[in-house]
């Protein structure tokens, strides 16, 4: 018989539970009067509609907003799937060119 090895056992909890940390909010503008605005769509269906349509919302409801569809933009941006923070962080610094004052997301199926 061959010799016996020390085992080291690591217990996982099942549960799924996670710790939250808590996190830093960006200052978001009392007003978007006057700010520029990106619209950021993920590529899944009909998310673009749904953000065309926040986009003429705003152009009706806001005096001078600036509407940038990174869609059309910057088309390397669409993406369901990033599939890397790396990625990810790409598409940031790439959105972050148009220097928006705020972006908004959405993502449709």
């Amino acid at each position: 018989m061959g010799k016996e090895l020390k085992q080291k056992w690591i217990f996982l909890n099942p549960e799924g539970a996670i710790k939250v940390e808590p996190t830093k909010l960006n200052l978001h503008p009392p007003s978007l009067e006057g700010k520029t605005v990106v619209l950021r769509w993920n590529g899944k269906h009909n998310g673009d509609k749904f953000l065309e349509r926040v986009g003429e919302l705003l152009k009706e409801k806001v005096k001078d907003i600036k509407i940038i569809k990174s869609w059309e933009v910057a088309p390397e941006t669409v993406d369901p799937i990033t599939g890397s923070q790396e990625r990810s962080e790409e598409f940031a610094r790439t959105i972050a060119k148009f220097k928006p004052d705020i972006v908004i997301a959405a993502q449709s199926d």
